[in-house]
């Protein structure tokens, strides 16, 4: 078989590959469906600059062309790899790391450099990806789960073929070898496995907690769908129905809180770093700043489970009050590790009117029951404090703001999540 013809069926494959994961993100709005196919795009991308490369046609721009197609191929299966380990904390930092990869690594692939600089381009790359998958590594040894593992050899994988063809490329163009069939092999495989078109899911779990997720993505991808065109709708007409499209709004971030929750292991790290991102927009409409204190600590990772999304749902509705009752310019949201008390300490203070005098102050050990004048959201939060065997407190001065301080034992949680493993 000559090239020609190698090129066609491989270009009519991936193509093929391209226009089914995007058929089934516009059908399904499945996140892994556009990734796996913005992965495949670049690499089709280098099998067609390859083959002109081969043939002369790039008139002395083979190295500068094949560069930049094989930077947006690592940049692609950067992505999909990180996103399909679900962790928010770890795409925080390493999706930042990934797009500064992209950009210096263009800047040099397009850069007249002399002879001997052309090594800084494989320098970069080669510590970005390496740094890349050690981030997997401690993600997929912290959560120990057949989803990670897989993600982390298919990492481990990539960086080794990406390794292989920067030695044999040298001061030359890149090239397609065989080892990229066998690498667009194994991430079609995971592609498959992600989006369970293979009939199974990676994660060993029970089946209360698969049917939970698929509960939870079906209301996002119905329900979700439905209240962002009412909103949408809403926000151009009255003041009370603009009133209304901000109530549905906050629905609609619950909504989504609840499918980022769906995996019932993820960190309080996760939870918090998706609240985060589902809850800015609300607070910058309110003119709310937000200031983000989160320790990045192992121990707050260590934190799961049901643990976990009870410290999320105390956050979430003290957030929700500051936009909607405080009239606050300014919110802290504080969490860490207090090693002298061997405790996690999550403290929300913001700036805004405070409660009235008679709601100053609520204990766990202190606090009335009933609560007649506090409605729902209150006593929510301290019986969530309850359950995880911790003390939340909240004082208001009227007029100068509000600080919810919740200080629980390291050990109540981890001993819960231990317990849930276990059974």
């Amino acid at each position: 078989m000559d090239s020609l013809a190698h090129t066609w069926i491989v270009g009519a494959i991936a193509l093929a590959l391209i226009v089914y994961a995007l058929a089934g993100w516009l059908r399904r709005g499945y996140a892994t469906d556009l990734r796996y196919a913005l992965t495949i795009i670049p690499w089709l991308a280098l099998v067609c600059v390859d083959h002109a490369a081969a043939h002369g046609w790039l008139a002395g721009h083979e190295r500068p062309a094949t560069r930049v197609a094989y930077q947006g191929l690592i940049l692609g299966v950067s992505v999909f790899l990180l996103c399909a380990l679900e962790d928010w904390a770890l795409r925080h930092h390493a999706l930042r790391l990934a797009l500064a990869q992209l950009v210096l690594g263009l800047g040099l692939a397009l850069a007249p450099l002399p002879g001997g600089w052309h090594a800084a381009w494989f320098g970069l790359n080669a510590l970005g990806s390496t740094l890349l998958v050690l981030m997997v590594a401690q993600a997929t040894w912290a959560r120990s789960g057949a989803r990670g593992w897989m993600v982390l050899l298919m990492a481990i994988f990539g960086l080794g073929v990406m390794l292989a063809d920067m030695r044999a490329a040298g001061d030359g163009p890149l090239r397609i070898s065989v080892s990229h069939y066998f690498y667009v092999v194994g991430m079609f495989v995971l592609w498959l496995a992600l989006t369970r078109r293979v009939g199974a899911q990676l994660d060993t779990q029970m089946p209360a907690g698969l049917e939970r997720e698929r509960l939870a993505q079906d209301l996002h991808d119905g329900v979700g769908s439905q209240l962002a065109s009412i909103i949408s709708a809403l926000d151009m007409g009255t003041p009370q129905q603009r009133a209304t499209a901000a109530s549905l709004q906050h629905c609609l971030v619950e909504l989504k809180l609840l499918v980022d929750g769906a995996d019932s292991d993820a960190s309080a790290l996760s939870h918090l770093a998706s609240l985060r991102y589902r809850m800015q927009p609300l607070l910058e409409a309110a003119g709310i700043t937000l200031h983000w204190k989160v320790a990045d600590e192992e121990v707050i990772d260590s934190v799961r489970g049901d643990a976990a999304r009870q410290i999320l749902r105390i956050a979430q509705e003290t957030l929700a009050n500051a936009v909607r009752h405080s009239g606050a310019s300014e919110v802290a949201v504080t969490c860490c590790h207090v090693r002298a008390r061997r405790s996690l300490l999550l403290e929300i203070v913001d700036n805004g009117v405070g409660m009235s005098p008679d709601l100053l102050t609520i204990g766990v050990e202190t606090s009335p029951t009933g609560y007649p004048r506090l409605g729902k959201g209150l006593p929510g939060m301290e019986r969530r404090a309850r359950q995880l065997g911790g003390r939340l407190v909240i004082d208001a001065v009227h007029g100068r703001g509000t600080r919810v301080r919740l200080l629980v034992p390291m050990a109540r949680l981890t001993a819960g999540h231990d317990s849930e493993r276990a059974a």
